[in-house]
């Protein structure tokens, strides 16, 4: 078995190399017969991730992770997390690579393995580099440069990983004269070990820092030598090429760096390498606009915004400033405002992030050099605000009829006050009641006289630092200090505003009605916050109050009613899977089905967002069927496992929910006993006669039913005796304060649970396992089905492992 393993590792070696040839070989020449399946999956998952499949990579390496952790192979588990977290940070998901990575330091740590936690360390320094998290990566990675000290591994591959990291680090920051070593000594060992993929990495990041320290001719031409050797021909990237492109944009060579660009792009679509595919994007946008369309560019603003990666944002945010296909307001409105964010968090944060590592080198000309940019940096951003203001002067950004600023500049300003957390501030939308009537029986002329008194009036009632825009028809909004009691303030505006208009020999009664919502408790962003206000003005129309205030819970579903009555018909709800394992039999028993809502105006959605709207109307029963009908095709291509549905309220009141549980069993070919409804306690309750009832009928089909969050509720032993049930779910928060309080009252909850389950022959299942230490601390209880993020994360693609257990170590 030793010698197995030992082959196992020289083929990781040569699927590593990138060489396809020697490694479609090496791989039909090994043996996997003495081996677990863990390793088929972990190698295949190798493969698509060296091939840019990293999708599929992240897929198999999820699947390698979860048979392992089943089989107790606390050797390849944390290897797999480790690929998974890598093929997450390329698809844009740092916070789920984080996790992986976190996961796989953990277990290493727990098993003395130094080296394996100097590789999850430096994981982790790689994910908060692309974050611009700089102190953490330095941190990260000097963590891990300790845990490889007292081992026989100084020139372990981990080391090029290391420096490679650390390298980008300093460029990142701007000292190149600390990064160009790293990559340098990364590029020879690699060229050394003829580890192609590690060499072009390595020598592209050198070319890169070469580059921004000025030096663009020696790396555009170390680059273009790379791309016209014959032996690296296969081993071209997305990544290589992109830089091509923005060393040529550097040096005026315009041509050059779309072609490279557009080949860039050709690369990163089918390996869906979203860094890269965006980097060509802004590097085409960035020479010719006209070969960019506004869908793409908005497309790259979305995918930088989604994982926070400010060197990409702020890359896109300057594309956008000057791509005629935005409007001045957009621009106005919406970069500006983030782009002038972006400079300014960069030069407040940049002299505390670098200083750190720079005090430990004694690096004081670098400091000198990193207070001056430090210094240029906020230069930029007062140049971009004050060329901000000279825009907005210049754009017509006022109202002819009333002089007072119009939408965009309202926009414009509460977006400035929004950046970086500024002082809070109470955003005031305000219409004229009935101003349709005052039109049609005074005419248009006298109207606008109305408007503009209440303009001056909305005007006389402000302070210093107040601003009074009209936004719209009758519309006006207001931006209000925060101090004192703002619904008087409020109040007494909307009073002075409501006084009778004399014009003349006419006196025109009005009245108006206002929403406030302030920043930032009501509002995470000035769009967020625009909406607020609007929302509470809607509600003092429709409640004939003269004012009102955001509330937050009676909004917390706005704008999705909409869209989630159409999401059935047109297909975009999708069940994701979680296995339910039997650690003691170490196999998969069971998977829950999870509802998901992906929306194609809203994205993807959890029930906690969808669930409280479909539950007040009947609409919930029909999705509730499509999820059973759904979770029975699934389980059918399932090898003996069992699948799971959660039963809402409406659903299990429905009079043909029988009807529609057989169907679902019947039109799938799915045997009865091989499907799990589940039904809370609350529910049970609400009619114990007729549960008891169903719950009969469908025992007699052969349908198991769970009682889900057990001990939360409130029925009786004596009520729980009377249902036919198969078996009882752990609530997870027991779970949670059992291993905060071992010998507190919920692991006392706990052990009376074993035992009546024990004696009441059910099945009992422990929800909410997300660590080795939850696992241990449940089976001891005995408990040994088990449910929870340390098996799996709910996944749309799950499928279960290869079930045949292994003999126990």
């Amino acid at each position: 078995m030793r010698e197995q393993l030992a082959q196992y590792e020289q083929l990781v070696r040569v699927v590593q190399s990138g060489d396809h040839e020697t490694t479609a070989r090496a791989l039909h020449d090994f043996d996997f017969t003495s081996l677990s399946q863990e390793y088929r999956l972990h190698i295949q998952a190798l493969i698509a991730y060296y091939s840019h499949q990293f999708h599929l990579a992240a897929r198999e390496a999820e699947q390698a992770a979860s048979l392992a952790v089943i089989h107790q192979n606390y050797s390849l588990y944390p290897r797999s997390l480790i690929l998974l977290g890598s093929c997450h940070a390329i698809l844009f998901d740092t916070d789920a690579a984080a996790e992986q990575f976190s996961k796989a330091l953990e277990v290493y740590e727990r098993c003395d393995d130094a080296v394996g936690a100097a590789r999850a360390l430096s994981s982790l320094a790689n994910v908060y580099t692309l974050r611009g998290d700089h102190p953490a990566a330095l941190d990260y990675a000097h963590r891990a440069l300790s845990a490889l000290d007292g081992t026989d591994h100084a020139e372990h591959q981990l080391m090029f990983t290391i420096n490679n990291v650390l390298g980008m680090i300093y460029t990142n920051l701007e000292v190149f004269a600390l990064a160009a070593p790293y990559f340098r000594e990364c590029a020879q060992a690699a060229q050394q070990q003829r580890n192609f993929h590690a060499f072009i990495t390595s020598s592209v990041n050198l070319c890169e820092a070469m580059s921004l320290a000025g030096d663009h001719a020696a790396a555009l031409a170390e680059l273009e030598a790379i791309i016209q050797h014959p032996e690296y021909a296969d081993f071209l990237s997305a990544h290589l090429l992109n830089t091509a492109a923005e060393i040529s944009i550097r040096v005026g060579a315009s041509a050059a760096a779309v072609q490279y660009a557009q080949r860039a792009l050709q690369l990163s679509r089918p390996a869906e390498d979203l860094e890269e595919y965006c980097r060509a994007v802004i590097n085409i946008c960035s020479v010719d606009a006209s070969l960019v369309s506004r869908d793409e560019l908005l497309q790259v603003m979305t995918v930088s915004e989604t994982d926070s990666r400010p060197g990409l944002q702020e890359r896109v945010l300057q594309a956008a400033i000057q791509y005629p296909g935005f409007t001045d307001g957009e621009k106005v409105q919406r970069h500006y405002p983030k782009l002038v964010a972006l400079l300014l968090h960069k030069a407040g944060a940049l002299r505390e992030q670098t200083l750190q590592e720079l005090s430990k080198k004694a690096e004081v000309d670098n400091a000198r050099r990193l207070a001056a940019y430090e210094q240029q940096l906020r230069l930029q951003a007062e140049d971009t605000i004050q060329r901000q203001l000279e825009e907005l002067e210049r754009g017509r950004l006022f109202d002819a009829l009333t002089g007072l600023p119009n939408r965009v500049m309202l926009l414009a300003q509460v977006a400035q006050q929004t950046l970086d957390g500024g002082a809070p501030f109470t955003l005031v939308s305000l219409d004229v009641n009935r101003f349709q009537l005052v039109n049609d029986m005074y005419g248009h002329d006298l109207a606008d006289e109305v408007l503009r008194v209440v303009a001056e009036r909305l005007r006389g009632a402000l302070r210093p630092g107040e601003l009074v825009a009209r936004v719209g028809g009758d519309e006006f909004a207001l931006i209000l200090n925060l101090s004192g009691n703002v619904r008087e303030q409020v109040e007494h505006l909307t009073g002075r505003v409501s006084q009778p208009v004399t014009l003349g020999a006419q006196t025109v009664r009005i009245s108006v009605s206002a929403g406030a919502a302030c920043w930032p408790q009501d509002a995470s962003d000035a769009e967020a916050l625009r909406r607020a206000s609007e929302l509470a003005l809607l509600d003092a129309k429709t409640q004939g109050e003269a004012v009102m205030f955001f509330d937050a819970g009676a909004h917390a579903h706005a704008g999705l009613e909409g869209a989630l009555a159409q999401a059935l018909t047109r297909g975009e709800y999708e069940l994701h899977f979680q296995p339910l394992v039997d650690t003691q039999a170490r196999r998969v028993v069971s998977a829950e089905a999870l509802l998901r809502w992906n929306s194609a105006e809203h994205g993807l959605q959890y029930p906690g967002t969808f669930m409280p709207i479909l539950e007040r109307g009947d609409h919930i029963v029909e999705v509730g069927a499509w999820v059973l009908h759904a979770a029975c095709r699934a389980a059918c291509a399932w090898p003996d496992v069992r699948v799971a549905v959660n039963l809402s309220a409406r659903q299990f009141a429905s009079r043909d929910l029988l009807e529609t549980v057989r169907s679902a069993l019947r039109e799938s070919g799915l045997a009865a006993d091989r499907l799990e409804l589940e039904i809370t306690e609350s529910l049970m309750m609400l009619n114990p006669e007729r549960t008891a009832r169903i719950l009969r009928a469908l025992r007699e089909d052969g349908v198991r039913v769970m009682l889900d969050d057990f001990g939360t509720g409130y029925s009786s032993l004596a009520y729980l005796s009377r249902f036919p049930l198969s078996g009882l779910k752990v609530d997870r928060s027991f779970v949670q304060q059992m291993m905060r309080e071992p010998r507190g009252s919920s692991a006392a909850i706990v052990r009376a649970m074993v035992s009546l389950s024990r004696d009441m022959g059910l099945e009992l299942v422990a929800e909410g396992i997300e660590s080795l230490n939850d696992l241990e601390a449940v089976k001891a209880e005995g408990i040994h089905v088990m449910q929870g993020y340390y098996f799996a994360r709910p996944s749309r693609d799950w499928q279960p492992p290869d079930l045949d257990p292994l003999p126990s170590p």
